[in-house]
């Protein structure tokens, strides 16, 4: 079994890998092929199979330059919407704290909730903020 790890990680040394815009691609193609079965809907079976390749090229790639500056592109565009999402999660999880962005760097900041009107430092650039909780 080690003898096939050192074999696998032979090949792949010296090439990209795995990241973050090759596992969505991999996601997407897999939820395209599962609604390409819908009738109506073949042509979708095709974009997922260009999208699963396209993961896998990307992941054999010795051109590790390109590949980082597109994921780096993916992970800006996705970055927001990605935050939304962990903040949404956050504010299930804790509903006694109230969650507020820095007026200076916009920064999230959290106050326990019921405290009256409290005032709130930001750690990352130092701008006062008084905030009612």
């Amino acid at each position: 079994m080690s003898n096939m790890k050192d074999r696998l990680a032979q090949i792949m040394q010296g090439r990209h890998g795995i990241d973050a815009l090759s596992n969505f691609l991999v996601i997407l193609g897999v939820i395209l092929m599962f609604v390409s079965f819908i009738p109506g809907l073949a042509l979708l079976q095709w974009l997922s199979l260009v999208l699963l390749i396209v993961a896998i090229i990307r992941a054999y790639s010795r051109n590790t330059a390109a590949r980082e500056r597109e994921n780096a592109a993916f992970v800006r565009l996705f970055e927001k919407p990605m935050g939304a999402i962990s903040l949404a999660k956050t504010k299930r999880e804790h509903p006694d704290t109230d969650y507020f962005r820095c007026k200076g760097c916009g920064q999230i900041l959290s106050v326990p909730k019921g405290k009256g009107m409290m005032r709130v430092v930001c750690p990352k650039c130092k701008t006062e903020d008084m905030h009612k909780s």
